[in-house]
């Protein structure tokens, strides 16, 4: 079994045979409602065997004032809205539950990828008023019941700022335990929509907009953890650096998420990029102005993982360090990061892995209470290898460092670990207390931390990518 997201010119044939088998035959229905206006523009999610279409759903993208949402009593929203409909399965194969898995993954992709300011649905009340509690389970509100007869409709949405974030970290925890039962892989609605030439609808100028890393933390206690973090980091990366297959200079690397540049300024000195020419690209206006001051020998513009408004293959060497766990759409960087590295180039890549970290029990709760809060995903590294691939990347190089308690005043480097004092190694995890919903828990962990002789220990991971030659 397998998942694919079709154009209506690829899908047409079997998603009207299958809604028709479905819903004609079984269900009654009047032909006129297996077409739906807008399905040519849709975005199709198909469940295949056997290379026949079985289950299937749909999406469709509504700009604000459009005549439909006015129709289903839809008040005007500043965004997009999304619609969700023509969920149908063969008969055969309901058991599976295709439609709720492939459904859940489509609604996690398109929150990271359109950024909507609304989702919603209508079931038609002369069949399909069951659903309605269904979808209720899912987040959805009722909203309003419209027509009349049999053409009678509820509609149910999911709207406002809040409910579309608990929406989305929803379907990103469901999307995960239906990944770790071994369920179907979907793959990236970025990548299609690039290589549909339908890219417009990626939410660029939103996403980018976005900065959960900062948005609960403050600048001027950050940004000395950062310098001291940075310090840390180049010690342990030194290895790293040496062992990697840079190309030789003259050769361009550009950092993304350079913060107040501390960090960049120092790995710009070692041995395996001199001569390069180095940038760095920074969001946040404050740390990029600190950057500038700090470093005006170095070159750091503005622009974010999404949009570095850097020119095509201009880059030999792309840096992300510290930046995937922090992004709402790992695959929409990845293109970005397509973009701008030339054929053959490296992707170096380093992040925590909260995967890995170990500690005890009430450690352990805080940091999941955290990740399921969080917009971030400080478990992307699990993933990153197979949406890297999907872009062209393949994985050359991956090292493992674990960062654990049982140091003393200064940090203790062996081979694949880094030792740090009992009070350092518990500031590596103070941002969790800054998470709205967090700070009871992180309250009862460190009590539990500091009063006790346990331990904690957390991976972080160098991911070098390489960018195939044969990438368009």
């Amino acid at each position: 079994m397998t998942a694919q997201w079709l154009t209506w010119d690829e899908a047409a044939d079997g998603m009207l045979a299958l809604r028709r088998r479905v819903f004609v035959d079984e269900m009654s229905w009047p032909e006129k409602r297996i077409h739906r206006d807008r399905d040519p523009d849709g975005l199709h999610l198909c469940a295949m065997s056997g290379g026949e279409i079985v289950a299937a759903i749909s999406a469709y993208v509504y700009e604000p004032g459009a005549p439909e949402l006015a129709a289903l009593e839809l008040s005007r929203v500043e965004g997009p809205s999304v619609g969700i409909g023509m969920r149908v399965e063969l008969p055969e194969y309901r058991g599976q539950l295709l439609t709720a898995e492939i459904g859940t993954s489509m609604l996690r992709q398109i929150s990271e990828s359109l950024l909507p300011s609304r989702f919603f649905v209508y079931v038609h009340a002369d069949t399909l008023l069951h659903l309605v509690d269904r979808y209720a389970r899912r987040n959805f509100s009722y909203h309003a019941q419209v027509g009349s007869g049999a053409d009678t409709v509820v509609v149910m949405k999911v709207e406002g700022e809040e409910e579309l974030e608990r929406f989305y970290l929803q379907h990103r925890d469901l999307t995960r335990k239906y990944s770790a039962a071994g369920g179907i892989p979907v793959p990236s609605l970025v990548r299609f929509l690039a290589e549909n030439k339908r890219a417009d609808l990626l939410a660029v100028t939103g996403l980018g907009a976005e900065n959960h890393y900062l948005r609960q933390l403050r600048l001027e206690t950050e940004a000395p953890r950062l310098a001291s973090q940075g310090q840390v980091m180049l010690a342990e990366q030194r290895q790293r650096l040496s062992m990697t297959p840079f190309p030789p200079a003259p050769a361009s690397l550009l950092d993304i998420g350079s913060g107040p540049g501390d960090y960049l300024a120092a790995v710009a000195g070692e041995a395996p990029f001199a001569g390069y020419q180095v940038r760095g690209v920074e969001p946040a206006a404050e740390l990029l102005t600190r950057a500038r001051a700090a470093y005006p020998e170095l070159d750091f513009r503005e622009g974010s993982a999404y949009a570095t408004d850097e020119p095509e293959s201009s880059h030999d060497v792309i840096t992300a360090n510290f930046v995937f766990v922090h992004l709402r759409s790992p695959d929409l960087a990845l293109l970005e990061m397509r973009r701008i590295l030339r054929p053959g180039g490296l992707l170096y890549v380093v992040d925590v892995n909260d995967a890995t970290f170990t500690g005890p029990e009430v450690v352990r709760r805080m940091m999941q209470t955290y990740n399921q809060a969080y917009a971030g995903d400080r478990l992307i590294l699990n993933d990153l290898p197979k949406r890297a691939q999907e872009f062209g990347f393949e994985l050359v190089r991956q090292f493992s460092t674990t960062v654990r308690d049982g140091g003393g005043a200064r940090p203790v480097f062996g081979e694949d670990e880094i030792r740090l004092g009992k009070a350092d190694a518990w500031s590596l995890l103070s941002f969790v207390r800054t998470q709205p919903g967090c700070a009871e828990i992180f309250e009862e962990a460190q009590q539990h931390y500091f009063a006790t002789e346990c331990q904690i220990s957390l991976n972080i991971e160098t991911h070098v990518y390489r960018l195939r030659t044969d990438t368009a």
